[in-house]
């Protein structure tokens, strides 16, 4: 194994460890040793890759935003129709909050340093624009095309976000209460009707 591949085998096992430890102890709560010792590894060696905890913090960041945005376009383009792809986003941008909920709990715990830090939200920023970006494309090919009504593509991929958004933290704050499946159903539908003809 080269070591440029080392490197990036040994950056994913912290960037999986620091999700882990974000998700159990919270941002504020969590120290280099603690990631060291979820990751199994010395805390020299995050020190070695990483220069402190805001260095890592911004590192995990933007991998987890980079990935879940390589998920959206991968699948998106697997569609054919602009309805299809309408609700391939939709779906998966519910799917990706139920199947890897740690991942949006970090989200939700980095979203609390956007005052602080601006460099975080920054990159939060450009992670919502690029998703609303695939939103906005999607919506304008479906007016394009006929299949959709006309309406503002920025503004009903950001109104699309901001339901998935909402209804997200409501099953991460009561996940058991709150039925996820059906209100997941109920806005894909409604989302997916307001933009047909």
């Amino acid at each position: 194994m080269s070591k440029a591949d080392v490197a990036s085998e040994r950056k994913e096992q912290i960037v999986k460890a620091t999700v882990d430890c974000i998700s159990k102890y919270g941002y504020h709560n969590f120290s280099m040793q603690d990631v060291a010792r979820t990751a199994g590894v010395s805390k020299g060696i995050i020190h070695y890759y990483f220069l402190n905890k805001d260095e890592l913090m911004r590192f995990v960041l933007e991998k987890v935003s980079l990935g879940l945005e390589g998920q959206f376009l991968k699948n998106i383009n697997k569609a054919l129709s602009p309805v299809d792809k309408i609700k391939v986003f939709i779906e998966l941008a519910f799917e990706v909050v139920q199947k890897t909920r740690e991942y949006y709990q970090v989200s939700m715990d980095f979203w609390t340093q956007i005052n602080q830090k601006e460099d975080v939200r920054q990159i939060i920023s450009k992670h919502y624009d690029v998703v609303r970006g695939y939103g906005q494309d999607v919506i304008k090919e479906g007016i394009e095309s006929g299949d959709f009504k006309k309406v503002d593509p920025y503004e009903y991929a950001s109104y699309i976000m901001g339901a998935i958004d909402g209804i997200s933290l409501q099953w991460l704050f009561d996940h058991e209460n709150y039925n996820y499946e059906a209100m997941v159903k109920m806005a894909s539908s409604e989302l997916i009707r307001g933009l047909q003809k």
